[in-house]
């Protein structure tokens, strides 16, 4: 057991006074001793048979009180915050105030924790809110998708090269009459007017099959390759072919290639329901978003600095890994939106905090509502997303234990439970005119 004084100091920091009882000194120093007996090599004398007398004069008694307070402190520390029932957020300061053979071991620990949150009176809250709606021009554009990744691509022979067509070509550059090596490419596929470079947009419109065109495209300056930075690249392109999509008719034998549908209105029906829960999903964020934004508001938290740190660092490292994903670098992408470390940590630290600020309260809340996920609401919602998956629910609960996500599971229902009592105390007016898909 252990005594705990605690003394509040600037804004969310603490110092507690921490004592242990003296038996407990007394049977860590014995076994430090003893440990450090069978570790030790001292003429004249047996392993794990070195008196103290002997050890003190090697190593010094400090060295033991040292070790000694190294066992004893970090399980002192956890369960002194047990008994206080503070909540850290980061490591504390260790200072040993007492540590002897037949006394207690006596040390503070200084460290930070959450801070207090003083909640509104969200009754106050008023929030104007607009449902996106599905529209019939977003199932046409949506089966317009579909239709265009089942396209063809038809050789085009009675008619010079327009924009959308895709074009067939061997290309090699040039810098300073000098091939470039590696850029050398036969019967590559570009498409007019869509990702190619205005320089061969410009230049390869309107032409025929077998026309050949030199394109000059100037590099910039600060590109990494510095044999080309700056420099004028000519490429001499042949047109092999030009070609144009053609996509398939909407009908019945279609809609069986991509999908078990048997008519065309099932396949029209299915894509609507499913741009309806995208919608849905959309709506949901949206208003989550304004809700938070708003009970945020009338709610007081000072957020941590070592807190907001330590989420910019996340989401700094977040960064990095997706730009790894595409072959990009951090310095590559800071030039492509001019911009640079430091700027991209201050725009961090401002969604930091916010974003903490929001979970602060969302927790106070759930602590004074006494708003707890039990075990049926879990069950409950692992079926809702088996019947969603088509699998079987015992199968989706093995899949969130074997990736240590039902915690994360358990979060997400709290959430919900924390919105759904928010939404029955604030006001919700429903707007005139309700906004559409994009």
């Amino acid at each position: 057991m252990v005594k705990v004084e605690i003394k509040k100091q600037k804004e969310n920091e603490v110092k507690l006074k921490i004592e242990t009882d003296k038996l407990e000194v007394n049977s860590s120093l014995d076994k430090v001793y003893n440990d450090v007996s069978y570790e030790i090599k001292i003429p004249g004398f047996r392993k794990g048979k070195i008196p103290k007398n002997i050890l003190n004069l090697h190593l010094s008694k400090e060295y033991f009180y040292d070790k000694t307070a190294e066992k004893l402190i970090p399980e002192s520390y956890l369960e002194a915050i047990k008994k206080s029932k503070i909540q850290p957020i980061d490591q504390p300061e260790i200072k040993v105030i007492q540590i002897e053979e037949d006394k207690p071991l006596i040390f503070e620990a200084t460290v930070q924790v959450r801070p207090e949150v003083k909640l509104g009176s969200f009754d106050k809250i008023s929030i104007q809110k607009a449902d996106i709606k599905v529209t019939t021009s977003d199932v046409k554009n949506e089966v317009r998708k579909i239709q265009e990744n089942q396209a063809k691509l038809n050789v085009v022979k009675d008619r010079k090269s327009k924009k959308n067509d895709f074009l067939v070509i061997d290309s090699e550059g040039y810098v300073e009459g000098k091939t470039i090596e590696g850029s050398k490419v036969e019967k590559q596929i570009v498409q007019l007017g869509k990702s190619t470079a205005p320089e061969f947009n410009k230049k390869l419109l309107g032409c025929s099959a077998g026309d050949e065109r030199e394109i000059k495209i100037l590099v910039p300056k600060d590109i990494k390759d510095k044999k080309i930075a700056g420099k004028e690249i000519t490429y001499k392109v042949k047109v092999i072919e030009i070609k144009e999509k053609e996509l398939p008719e909407l009908n019945e034998d279609f809609v069986k290639t991509v999908g078990n549908y048997k008519t065309v209105d099932d396949f029209q029906k299915d894509i609507k329901n499913r741009l309806g829960k995208q919608v849905e999903m959309v709506n949901k964020n949206n208003y989550e978003r304004k809700l938070l934004e708003k009970v945020a508001e009338v709610c007081e938290v000072k957020v941590p600095k070592v807190l907001i740190a330590r989420e910019v660092e996340y989401m700094m490292k977040s960064l990095e890994d997706d730009l790894k994903a595409k072959d990009l670098s951090l310095e590559d992408y800071y030039k492509s939106i001019k911009t640079d470390k430091e700027k991209v940590k201050k725009e961090y630290e401002i969604v930091a905090e916010k974003r903490i600020k929001q979970e602060l309260i969302l927790d106070k809340i759930s602590q004074v509502e006494n708003l707890k996920v039990i075990q049926e609401e879990v069950k409950d919602k692992i079926k809702t997303i088996a019947k969603e998956m088509k699998q079987d629910p015992l199968k989706v609960e093995a899949t969130f234990k074997k990736n240590n996500n039902l915690d994360g599971l358990k979060e997400s229902i709290k959430r919900e439970k924390i919105i759904d009592f928010l939404s029955k105390k604030i006001k919700i007016k429903k707007s005139k005119k309700e906004g559409t898909s994009k």
